[in-house]
């Protein structure tokens, strides 16, 4: 079984535990589901984040100064973001949402769900733009 399973595993065993789970409503158990396993996949990230600084700190040398990242780390900037605009992009780019499915899911207007994406985007290029100034962010 791979992390993948297992996080969707445990969403499911958190949904079934849950006293307020049978009253709700098909839409409802998805968003409850889908959010459970947004804070799961949260706490992974940073999970591994902090066990990759520990390590980086344990193994690597000091680096030279004036030496400059020039892979940013994706998983890294996309962390950086805030917990709406990383959702709203998981939404829509990973799990192939439509407007309406993510406005339902992540509990927006569904007219909003557009410009919440474009600054979502905008942010993270940004992000990634900083850490590498001269990769080519569209």
């Amino acid at each position: 079984m791979d992390v993948d399973d297992d996080l969707v595993q445990e969403a499911f065993l958190r949904f079934l535990r849950s006293t307020s789970a049978a009253s709700l409503g098909e839409p409802q158990m998805r968003g409850y589901l889908y959010r459970t396993l947004e804070t799961l996949i949260v706490d992974r990230w940073r999970r591994l984040h902090r066990e990759k600084e520990l390590a980086l700190d344990t193994t690597s040398e000091p680096a030279a100064p004036g030496t400059t990242e020039t892979d940013p780390d994706v998983t890294l900037a996309f962390s950086q973001l805030d917990h709406k605009q990383r959702a709203l992009l998981w939404l829509a780019y990973v799990e192939g949402f439509n407007h309406k499915e993510i406005a339902a899911t992540a509990g927006v207007k569904e007219k909003s769900v557009k410009v919440l994406l474009f600054r979502a985007r905008q942010k993270l290029a940004a992000i990634l733009k900083r850490a590498s100034p001269r990769l080519e962010v569209l």
